[in-house]
């Protein structure tokens, strides 16, 4: 299933991969537009980890749910502190200083909603599974994006740690989920479909944001 999910993934997100790579390359000359983008990362991140501190599952931690959380709490540190070496000042998550914010909660949320309300009364654990699985699908597409937009640019941020975090977690969510939910595939093409709406929505506010600027270095 790991290999054939993302094969899917890459083929339903395929039409968005030029602008998609077309607007990290130009964030990459513009430190204001590329702090900006860089603290929406760590906001979604920070978004992440305090929905896990808060998920069912959370009520009786092991070790790997509380690696995840600590994993997912260093990498808002991670954007935050590149969005502040970029922008040379401190950085709090306002609309001046953040990239699309509202949407980028809504995604959050809404993707949230949707998993906790299919499952209904399921297992403390799925949602957790479910709703890390299709987060972290969608970070490894553009994080592999965003990271050859950077070495193009030849830029000292590098995102391969955090890649190579992500993947390991989506390796053990899609482990873990067939153990203990017979109906996986059914469920991941459902909350992928709905993940896609969402993205492209963030996505879209995102390019309205950047709707007449001009990418230069500054």
């Amino acid at each position: 299933m790991n290999r054939s999910l993302s094969s899917a993934f890459e083929e339903t997100n395929r039409p968005l991969v030029e602008g998609v790579r077309a607007h990290l390359a130009a964030f990459a000359t513009n430190p204001t537009m590329h702090a900006r983008f860089l603290n929406m990362l760590s906001l979604m991140e920070h978004i992440g980890s305090r929905k896990i501190m808060t998920c069912r599952a959370m009520r009786a931690p092991g070790l790997e749910l509380l690696k995840h959380l600590t994993e997912e709490s260093r990498h808002a540190f991670f954007f935050k502190r590149a969005a502040e070496a970029v922008a040379e000042t401190a950085l709090d998550y306002s609309p001046a200083n953040t990239m699309a914010p509202g949407p980028a909660k809504f995604y959050m949320g809404r993707l949230d909603a949707e998993i906790t309300g299919v499952l209904g009364d399921a297992a403390p654990e799925l949602p957790y599974l479910y709703m890390s699985l299709i987060v972290e699908l969608r970070a490894t597409w553009l994080y592999r994006i965003y990271q050859d937009a950077l070495a193009q640019a030849h830029s000292t941020l590098s995102l391969k740690g955090i890649l190579a975090e992500e993947q390991m977690h989506l390796d053990e969510m899609l482990s873990r989920l067939h153990a203990v939910d017979p109906e996986a595939e059914t469920h991941v093409a459902r909350f992928c479909a709905f993940e896609d709406i969402r993205f492209r929505s963030v996505w879209s506010a995102v390019e309205s944001e950047c709707a007449g600027q001009r990418f230069a270095a500054e």
